[in-house]
């Protein structure tokens, strides 16, 4: 395909943005300064990705190095405006966690070290947290009530090889430090003394001699869960009356558990999910819930499992699923009277690891997990632009809700020899055919689209909207309904169909609206992929003056979204960016074409 980048000056192609918002006269017809996203090639034909604006375009270039990312919005203190990040590191040699901060979820900065375990020696004994090595996929929550921020996460015991528990760490602050709960408590002026009781550390003679200390040489700060606790006669799934679930490894009560993910619900009730992972004996994993105490210990009188790899509900038939055998890296949300448990299926090195859905009524289950044609395949990677789209968190900010999961490095091929990077898209809640309502993302994408997770928003779904040439059956609320249609296997999520011909697309505001960038997300298929736009005029006023701002003959890029006709990239954007100006209208001609085409959606970056 011609490559080309129209309307600009030098000054502004090196700037990334137009240094005006238009050219020529300030009323009638003038031409609109912008810059246009489309692909350069080299004398071998070498695709060269431009550059872009991180202030109103992003796509998930994959620089970010880690994985299990959790990420949180900080709207009070010196960090408000800013996300904070948490995320697995280094699986083996991870001693902590890092954390780092982000004003529009693609461009991180790194604010150190968050978390280092406990780790000190007084009058000859050694006090060490029950972990120093293999910390894995951090949750940060802030709990208005206790004023904190809390990091839940898995990590090994001492000397135990893969033996996992669950702990906490409270911080007053986003980026640290956190202190490990048990020393906390213990270095606490207000704890009780039953508590100080509770969590004072433990001598372990076991793990002393095996670091060449001696008897009663360490003393350990314990963590979170212990199911050795729990109470006896309590009704329980009969997974944990199994004793070899139970009793795995070398530790009395032990069951290896990862992947804690905290919930309160609207009414303070606080909540803890969190991976059952029997990999060493059964190859499986499942999903669980324990009720917490409004100090975030548990009650290990409510305990249940919630999921099991390839059953639709957990009393039902096993039913192929397709999630291997994994049920992992759970989050739950709530909307409205529903739950939605979100959870990661197959092995996380494979190119299907992906994200699911379940629903309840309860927090406490029992919950159904939805089909695909539900729409509970949340993210999930079917074609070669991104790879292992799993182990997430959402994160709301102006009014949008965002999904923050890692990827494989190696797009096409994913694979255990492909680090993870972390990458985000848009999420939003469509009814199903059912009636139900669901979530979904605008992903997994690789394409150049609007920064929602800022000052800026998609103002399209305000506008009212009018087509020509409307295709049978086909509606143009489907144009700004916020909706990215990625997959051809979910038939709720529609397109904007067009029959063949010429084509007019007119969006329309009450009044006039501050807009600095117009993002066509094309159709999802090839075969009905719109190549090129004739025009597009936006109806703008300076003070007094109005005028129309016009940009003409843009071609899509098929070298960045179909490279090489080997494989098409689905979510690919005409991507337009200028300088800010007041628009009332945006009109969208499309040249005649001679078989029926769709558009996925138009957003339009404002204020």
């Amino acid at each position: 395909m011609k490559k080309q980048l129209i309307g600009l000056t030098s000054a502004a192609l090196a700037l990334g943005i137009a240094a005006s918002a238009f050219s020529g006269c300030s009323v009638g017809n003038v031409k609109l300064e912008y810059h246009y996203y489309h692909s350069e090639s080299d004398e071998l034909n070498n695709l060269i990705e431009q550059d872009y604006n991180h202030e109103v375009v992003y796509q998930n270039d994959l620089k970010t190095l880690g994985a299990d990312p959790s990420a949180i919005y900080i709207t009070e203190g010196e960090d408000a405006g800013y996300y904070y990040m948490y995320d697995t590191s280094d699986p083996i040699n991870a001693t902590g966690y890092l954390c780092y901060r982000s004003k529009n979820l693609n461009d991180w900065e790194c604010m150190g070290v968050a978390y280092n375990p406990t780790l000190y020696i007084e009058n000859g004994i050694t006090y060490s947290a029950f972990s120093t090595a293999m910390y894995w996929a951090p949750e940060v929550i802030y709990d208005e009530d206790m004023g904190l921020y809390l990091m839940f996460y898995n990590a090994s015991y001492l000397f135990k090889g893969y033996r996992f528990f669950i702990d906490v760490a409270v911080s007053e602050s986003p980026k640290g430090p956190f202190v490990q709960y048990a020393k906390w408590i213990s270095d606490s002026p207000t704890a009780t003394p039953e508590q100080k009781e509770a969590w004072a550390p433990v001598a372990d003679n076991e793990a002393a001699n095996r670091a060449g200390l001696g008897n009663g040489k360490l003393k350990v700060f314990m963590p979170l869960l212990d199911f050795s606790k729990i109470p006896a006669g309590t009704e329980i799934d009969e997974s944990w009356q199994k004793g070899e679930a139970l009793k795995e490894g070398e530790l009395p009560g032990y069951m290896k558990v990862i992947d804690a993910s905290p919930f309160i619900d609207e009414d303070g009730e606080k909540y803890l999910y969190f991976t059952q992972d029997l990999g060493d004996l059964h190859k499986t994993s499942a999903i669980c819930v324990i009720k917490m105490n409004d100090d975030w210990t548990p009650d290990y009188t409510q305990l249940k499992k919630l999921t099991a790899a390839n059953y639709p509900t957990l009393d039902g038939t096993r039913t192929e699923l397709y999630e291997g055998t994994t049920n992992e890296a759970p989050f739950t949300v709530r909307r409205g009277d529903k739950y939605y448990l979100m959870y990661s299926a197959n092995t996380y090195t494979q190119k299907g690891y992906q994200v699911r859905v379940a629903v309840s009524d309860s927090p406490m289950g029992p919950f159904r997990k939805l089909s695909k044609a539900e729409g509970g395949w949340l993210l999930y990677s079917t074609g070669e632009w991104m790879s292992g789209t799993g182990h997430h968190s959402l994160v709301n900010n102006n009014g949008s809700m965002f999904v923050v999961y890692h990827a494989h490095v190696n797009r096409r091929l994913g694979g255990k020899d492909s680090p993870r990077a972390i990458a985000f898209d848009e999420v939003t809640w469509i009814k199903n055919e059912q009636g139900l309502e669901v979530p979904h993302a605008n992903g997994p994408t690789y394409s150049h689209l609007p920064v929602l997770a800022s000052e800026w928003k998609n103002i399209a779904p305000e506008a009212t909207v009018s087509s020509t040439n409307i295709a049978e059956g086909s509606d143009v609320k489907y144009l700004n309904d916020g909706v990215i249609k990625i997959h051809d296997d979910v038939t709720f999520v529609k397109e904007f169909e067009m029959e063949a011909g010429a084509n007019v697309i007119t969006l329309t505001f009450d009044d006039y609206r501050e807009v600095t960038g117009l993002f066509i997300v094309n159709s999802h298929r090839y075969e009905t992929s719109v190549e090129k736009i004739s025009k597009i005029e936006f109806a703008f006023k300076d003070g007094n003056r109005k005028g129309t701002a016009y940009a003409e003959n843009l071609e899509y890029d098929y070298d960045k979204y179909y490279p090489g006709g080997e494989y098409y990239v689905t979510g690919g954007t005409f991507a337009l960016e200028f300088k800010p100006m007041l628009v009332k209208s945006v009109k969208i001609t499309l040249p005649k074409f001679e078989e029926a085409l769709a558009i996925s959606e138009i957003m339009v970056l404002g204020k």
